[in-house]
């Protein structure tokens, strides 16, 4: 192949850092990984994304990398607007939002509620910015006004020789969370890949600049290798998938399905499970990283995930705006004959 039609491609190298690599040859992968480990193909440059169904996300994805080089203020009027033109748009989302409100915050006010809903989709569009951030941007610069509090648990649990399962939850600053504790520690993290091959590959591309390994969900060998080498693994079990790999465990009154996987990985991996947040503080550009003392060593599906939810609630009652509430956290009754709350 001629040097000019070369096609660059992304690949992992033995640090785990993005580099960028010629295809010489047509015996090449797409995803070339030393630790045989799926690697997402996040070649932008391919014919097939000049198709108008992915017009679309090249105009979003444009308008975010344009979006994330202003100063927050302007940032936060920008997503300000996408929460406004979302809630018109998106009704069943807001129908969504609604509902886990009343449902989490039964003793607010009606226009506590309303107010509360709002800065749901504030948070969450302005999320989508922060993701532009860490994926296109330089999110080192906040490095200097980064708090951390709790890094000695994860210290105590990694010189004691076991892995740490990172129990994470789905906030609003999700991408840019993985950013900024790549300053501090090394982690990997699990992915669920998206439809969109586009933008799959944007979201992938981004999140390769910072991550150590990015393991497919299904990677289940991948998962238990990382943590048996004593490293750090990012997952998040709160979000309901039905029935399946799944027990029930109580969140703000409810029996939510919660995924069993916490379980799984850390008996498997032997790993300490440490639950962690992330937020921003206040209206601003300054975050907050929190690791909170490991869980206790139960072995036992319902008891972890009654300990995470416990958890959970507490940490998003600090920040209730900033987390995924357009997600059908609900929706998975504990008696099936029961109604969805959602229809």
């Amino acid at each position: 192949m001629h040097t000019k039609e070369r096609r660059l491609l992304i690949e992992y190298n033995t640090r785990s850092r993005v580099s960028i690599v010629s295809e010489d040859s047509s015996n090449n992968n797409k995803s070339k990984n030393v630790d045989d480990h799926k690697v997402e193909d996040v070649r932008l440059f391919k014919f097939e994304y000049l198709k108008p169904k992915y017009w679309g996300v090249w105009a979003f994805m444009g308008f975010l990398f344009i979006s994330q080089l202003f100063p927050f203020k302007i940032q936060w009027k920008i997503s300000r607007g996408l929460a406004w033109l979302t809630m018109n748009l998106a009704k069943s989302r807001l129908h969504t939002a609604k509902v886990n409100v009343d449902i989490c915050f039964p003793e607010l006010k009606p226009e506590e509620k309303t107010a509360l809903v709002k800065e749901i989709f504030h948070e969450n569009m302005q999320g989508y910015l922060d993701s532009a951030t860490s994926w296109f941007g330089n999110y080192k610069r906040f490095k200097s006004t980064l708090e951390v509090r709790g890094k000695e648990h994860i210290d105590k649990v990694q010189q004691g020789g076991q892995g740490v399962v990172l129990a994470g939850a789905h906030f609003s600053i999700l991408d840019l969370a993985g950013a900024l504790t790549s300053l501090v520690m090394e982690m990997n993290v699990t992915y669920r890949p998206l439809d969109n091959k586009l933008m799959n590959a944007i979201m992938m591309r981004g999140r390769y600049r910072f991550v150590t390994h990015a393991y497919h969900k299904k990677d289940v060998k991948g998962f238990i290798n990382c943590l048996k080498r004593g490293e750090a693994l990012w997952y998040a079990p709160d979000q309901d998938y039905g029935r399946k790999h799944a027990v029930f465990a109580p969140l703000f009154g409810r029996q939510a399905s919660t995924i069993s996987g916490l379980t799984f990985l850390s008996k498997s991996g032997n790993a300490r499970i440490v639950p962690y947040s992330y937020h921003r503080k206040q209206d601003s550009h300054e975050y907050i990283l929190e690791f909170y003392e490991a869980l206790p060593d139960t072995g036992n599906e319902e008891q972890d995930a009654a300990a995470y939810n416990i958890w959970l609630e507490s940490a998003i009652r600090r920040y209730p705006a900033q987390y995924l509430w357009l997600h059908k956290r609900f929706k998975t009754q504990l008696n099936p004959d029961d109604k969805n709350p959602y229809k």
